[in-house]
């Protein structure tokens, strides 16, 4: 897709991430929303009506994504604000918790077209699952909430973009292990082979897929390994994805970083955020809303976009160099070597060798 400038940003983004609440009824041990200083709250309807109908009218954004802290699907006016997106003709993925697809939301949300819906798993497993803390939602409850819901919306919806997202903590991160207790969910090849099995067995039970079928996906996930960034096609338009547990831009961590000398990241890239009460931020990690350039009930997307505080930021990022504070901050290091060294990792993993980490693979042709 041909990119053109708007203000300081090439457009579309893949994604603007549109935060209608940071309020959520999971307390996931591997989320930052214990450390989170913003007070809750939601975004305020027409707020929300406008920031769309802004990305509708400017072209900004492939779609957007209802995500950055909380759940969507807790908003008041959810529904309200999806037939306002229908109604603009901005496509709208949905990242969800899955906690309300048992219940009446999920009941709600089949009659809703949307472009893509994100199962934010995490947990695929009883064991796994105590780690989100959801109250009494069971792990059996949960696990067919999910399935129900996603075979029926399916065969509503058959263009949806279906991502079920699996946590991988192939790479143990110690600083949150110190605050939270070991968080172990798919920590191995081994143990990714055999969860997308599982998955892929339950899912393909439910659609009525012949055995032919299972054989052939089986045989290709065997061949999956735990440290890259898999995506794995098991259905047309249906994913399985791996992410990597990370820190948070040490939300975990209590002693001293050296800001980062250069760095890398998505931010202001193929993305940024709007939290629920209007302020502009870089990046979808920034869960505290530290990047915040501007708010929407004060200034225009368009002049935001157009700032002199974005435009200092903009001219660094082309040169692998962090302005923002909280940026040097995320991308700084807890000692000498990871600050010498994080700068080029993230240059090098995100900017260069991407394609090496990030493998694709299609079990269902």
């Amino acid at each position: 897709m041909n990119k053109k400038a708007f203000g300081h940003v090439e457009i579309p983004f893949k994604r603007i991430h549109v935060e209608l609440t940071n309020v959520c009824d999971f307390n996931c041990l591997f989320c930052p929303k214990t450390f989170m200083k913003r007070p809750y709250g939601y975004m305020d309807v027409d707020l929300a009506r406008r920031v769309i109908s802004d990305i509708g009218e400017y072209g900004l954004a492939e779609k957007i994504t209802l995500h950055v802290m909380g759940e969507p699907t807790l908003h008041p006016d959810f529904f309200d604000i999806l037939s306002h997106a229908a109604a603009e003709n901005v496509p709208v993925g949905l990242t969800t918790n899955c906690g309300g697809l048992s219940r009446s939301v999920g009941q709600r949300l089949l009659d809703y077209p949307l472009h893509q819906i994100d199962f934010s798993l995490q947990t695929p497993d009883e064991k796994s699952f105590t780690l989100r803390k959801a109250g009494q939602l069971s792990f059996d409850e949960y696990l067919e909430g999910i399935l129900n819901f996603f075979v029926e919306y399916r065969k509503r919806h058959g263009q949806t973009i279906f991502k079920f997202r699996f946590l991988n903590t192939t790479f143990r991160c110690k600083t949150m292990e110190n605050k939270t207790g070991p968080i172990q969910v798919i920590s191995s090849t081994r143990e990714l082979r055999n969860v997308f099995a599982y998955w892929v067995g339950r899912i393909y039970d439910m659609m009525g897929l012949d055995g032919s079928c299972r054989n052939r996906a089986l045989s290709r996930i065997n061949k999956l390994v735990s440290y890259k960034w898999n995506v794995v096609e098991i259905l047309p338009n249906v994913f399985f994805e791996t992410y990597l547990l990370g820190d948070w831009g040490h939300a975990f961590y209590d002693g001293p970083i050296r800001n980062a000398w250069a760095g890398y990241c998505f931010g202001m890239r193929d993305h940024f955020a709007v939290l629920y009460n209007g302020n502009v931020t870089l990046c979808c990690i920034d869960f505290d809303g530290r990047t915040a350039i501007g708010n929407l009930n004060r200034s225009s997307l368009e002049d935001i976009l157009s700032g002199e505080k974005l435009g200092k930021i903009m001219k660094g990022f082309k040169k692998f160099r962090m302005v923002h504070p909280y940026c040097k901050f995320c991308l700084g290091g807890k000692d000498f070597l990871s600050w010498l060294t994080r700068p080029v990792t993230t240059i090098a993993g995100l900017y260069v060798l991407k394609p090496y980490f990030y493998k694709q693979t299609r079990l269902f042709d």
